[in-house]
């Protein structure tokens, strides 16, 4: 492998201090439908199948965050709220507030897009899989100004 394999961004994550507000901001100024806020549960039990997970800098956690997804042409607004806990979405609040957080570009072959971009001296801070799908954060900041989402959909094969 030499590249990523799909330039196409699909979705730009921002954390925000208040998702209704922002969620309404956003649906008023561009007169779209006001998004679902789609809630964590409230309880978080660690998968012992290990079929869905969450790991932040090495540590399995909940990172639950509240969501509302705003379809902008072929860009995926997501709109992120996070809770008070430790998850990537949190430390950026804590670090920036609110602001762009990350990019993502979905491709095939996950774990594989994982090593290139370690071997590009691009650490992975967080990674997740909930059954249909696998995603990863990168701390690619110094590169790339933001950091760098993967995702691949599908049941893993």
């Amino acid at each position: 492998m030499n590249k990523i394999d799909n330039n196409n961004l699909i979705k730009v994550g921002l954390i925000v201090d208040d998702i209704n507000a922002a969620a309404k901001n956003f649906s008023e100024l561009f007169g779209i439908e006001m998004p679902e806020i789609i809630l964590p549960p409230e309880d978080y039990t660690p998968d012992p199948t290990r079929e869905t997970y969450t790991v932040f800098r090495g540590e399995q956690v909940p990172a639950r965050v509240k969501i509302a997804n705003l379809q902008m042409g072929p860009v995926t607004v997501e709109l992120l709220e996070p809770f008070n806990e430790v998850s990537p979405y949190t430390e950026f609040k804590e670090k920036h507030g609110q602001g762009v957080q990350f990019i993502t570009f979905t491709v095939n072959g996950f774990e594989e897009h994982i090593n290139f971009v370690e071997e590009k001296g691009i650490p992975l801070v967080h990674k997740g899989e909930y059954g249909v799908g696998r995603y990863c954060f990168f701390d690619s900041v110094p590169q790339l100004g933001v950091m760098l989402g993967l995702q691949e959909l599908g049941h893993k094969s």
